[in-house]
């Protein structure tokens, strides 16, 4: 059986291959300048160092699916999947504040922060840490949703996901955080 339609082949071969292109610079467009800055080398271990394209804040983007963030704030998610409440602590200004999460009482200073992630990292084997799904920036505010999974010592998993906002100091690390999450449903998993 014959038909009269149109080949409309080559012009769907073009629109997949523009809606691929056009992903593919939605990645690098992200965020002004995150490809310039992923492509630079820097110190990894400095979460201060900044970009040409606002004071203090360096963007990084590349690593494994995360959006492009800035170093503290990516450095944050990262120090979390490594179980390392040092480097998660330092992401922090000496005085920084965090609302873990909205509504308890937040920690003040970066040691009282460590002190916390120190205390619950022993109630998961593994903790699986905290992965960022999208990142949103404006001015020194960073906001982030994500997703946290973990495996209690009574090997139970543990799955959570929120919205982390994130205020940034002039030298790029973060000066206060809020977590938006539900914690009662959270210590359900947690304690059962």
């Amino acid at each position: 059986m014959t038909t009269n339609a149109p080949d409309t082949r080559p012009a769907r071969r073009h629109i997949l291959g523009m809606g691929a292109a056009l992903g593919a610079a939605a990645a690098v467009l992200t965020v002004p300048g995150a490809r310039a800055e992923a492509a630079a080398p820097r110190n990894a271990g400095d979460p201060s160092a900044t970009s040409g394209h606002t004071p203090g804040i360096a963007l990084e983007q590349g690593h494994a699916g995360f959006p492009a963030m800035p170093r503290a704030v990516l450095e944050f998610f990262l120090a979390s999947q490594r179980a390392d409440a040092d480097a998660w602590a330092a992401t922090f200004t000496p005085q920084g504040v965090f609302h873990d999460p909205v509504g308890q009482p937040p920690l003040v200073g970066r040691e009282a922060i460590r002190k916390r992630i120190h205390s619950i990292l022993p109630s998961f084997r593994p903790f699986l840490g905290i992965t960022p799904n999208e990142a949103h920036m404006t001015a020194d505010f960073v906001a982030v949703s994500w997703r946290g999974a973990a495996v209690t010592l009574k090997n139970r998993p543990v799955n959570w996901s929120g919205i982390n906002i994130f205020q940034l100091d002039d030298k790029g690390l973060i000066k206060e955080a809020w977590a938006y999450f539900n914690y009662a449903a959270f210590k359900v998993q947690l304690d059962s």
